[in-house]
């Protein structure tokens, strides 16, 4: 009976100590459950992105890249034989490569700062010939302290500004009248005040160029200084960029080592101002070299057309004039853009055979020769009124540009100083965009 009684209390104590081990788990697997949890709460992922559709037409032949997503300027006059322009061909085309994809993460605190991410790309391509291929737009990092921001990656350039882009229905923005560009840099961003921010950057160039050799040949960042003042009705600011390139290891005749470089200075002021009917938006900027923004200019480089001698250089001036008005609607938003652009040529023109350099020129639009054999632009403008319909995440864009370049023969500064021609384009563009 005693040991009927003995093993009836063992197996007692037993299942007590199984319950109260498989209590233990549970709680020990309930622990480690929230602090997984509380770790992968630390990121914060986010994904957003927009579908686009583009229905596009043009009037004429143009100066563009991307199968013509984004427009630049008309093409120059082209007479046949007969004396009919072979470039007044209109055309027509649908378009979804703008689509584009991007993920926001916010990370665990870094030295005392809130720390972020922004990735994004979209199927633009890199190249003419790489339309429909993903490429990567930004790669950011911010560290944000209670008045300091430390941003390491690639972002807009600090010229480009997100807040003041202007709301036209076209892909191109305000290129080629407002500064267009993405860049690898390094930005610190610092507010003085509860208004006032200063921002001083080191910028390297990319994509935005038709050659990035003489900007990495330089052995220097682009250095970038910009003080804004903004409230929520106000943002104002004032931009400096500096920029020194190294254009050819080897030049002249005989190829010989070359060490000539090319400084340029940009500025440009900017503003937006919220009233009541509507937002309005503007920007003026003097550019040098401003080619890598999708802007006219670049630089000219002066050959001696006899004997020994380097190829030296004189950097283009730009000047450039956008506004934007946005209408603050509900169910149609009207609005409407005006920029006009100027290529002032060359600096300090001097003798010897003269060549254009930049993306202007790689595309068609910045020549300089002293001859009648290369054509090159004065001046363009744009007027686009446009209309918006947005419903919910869908929005609905119709917009008519009307472009026009003056076209010349190219003297050695890249100006237009004969055989003048003002080419105007239209283009109507019609853009469903769906919006996560």
């Amino acid at each position: 009976m005693k040991f009927k009684k003995i093993i009836e209390l063992s197996g007692l104590l037993l299942f007590t100590m199984l319950v109260n081990a498989q209590e233990t788990i549970k709680k020990k697997d309930s622990i480690v459950a929230v602090a997984q949890e509380k770790k992968e709460s630390l990121f914060d992922i986010k994904f957003s992105g927009f579908i686009r559709h583009d229905a596009i037409f043009d009037s004429r032949q143009t100066v563009d890249v991307r199968e013509a997503a984004v427009v630049l300027w008309g093409k120059d006059v082209d007479f046949d034989a007969n004396g009919k322009d072979r470039n007044s061909a209109s055309k027509f085309q649908m378009l979804n490569v703008l689509s584009r994809v991007g993920v926001k993460v916010n990370a665990p605190d870094v030295l005392g700062a809130k720390t972020a991410g922004f990735l994004e790309g979209d199927f633009f391509g890199n190249a003419e010939g790489g339309i429909n291929e993903f490429r990567l737009r930004h790669a950011w990092i911010t560290l944000d302290w209670k008045k300091t921001q430390l941003g390491i990656g690639q972002f807009w350039h600090p010229l480009t500004i997100p807040e003041m882009f202007p709301g036209v229905v076209n892909f191109s923005g305000g290129a080629p009248y407002m500064p267009y560009n993405r860049n690898p840099q390094i930005r610190f961003t610092q507010k003085l005040d509860a208004n006032f921010n200063l921002m001083i950057a080191a910028v390297s160039q990319r994509d935005f160029t038709s050659n990035t050799a003489p900007y990495r040949n330089s052995s220097l960042p682009s250095g970038h200084v910009q003080l804004n003042y903004k409230n929520k009705d106000v943002l104002v600011g004032l931009a400096s960029h500096f920029e020194q390139i190294r254009p050819k290891t080897a030049s002249g005749l005989t190829n010989d080592f070359s060490n000539e470089r090319v400084n340029s200075v940009s500025v440009m002021a900017f503003g937006r101002f919220e009233t009541k009917p509507m937002t309005i938006k503007a920007e003026a900027m003097y550019g040098e070299n401003a080619t890598s923004f999708i802007m006219l200019g670049g630089y000219v480089g002066y050959t001696p057309t006899s004997g020994p001698g380097l190829e030296t250089y004189s950097t283009m001036a730009t000047q450039s004039f956008w506004i934007d008005l946005t209408g603050k609607t509900k169910k149609i938003i009207p609005g409407f853009f005006a920029g006009f652009s100027q290529n002032d040529g060359a600096n300090n023109p001097i003798s010897g055979k003269a060549v254009a350099y930049g993306f202007s020129n790689a595309v068609g639009g910045i020549a300089a020769s002293g001859n009648a054999t290369n054509r090159t632009i004065n001046y363009i403008y744009r007027l686009a009124p446009r209309i918006e319909v947005p419903i919910k995440n869908l929005k609905f864009g119709l917009e008519a540009e009307y472009s026009a370049a003056e076209w010349g023969n190219a003297d050695n500064s890249g100006r237009a100083v004969s055989n003048l021609n003002l080419v105007g384009t239209w283009r109507v563009v019609f853009a469903t965009v769906l919006k996560f």
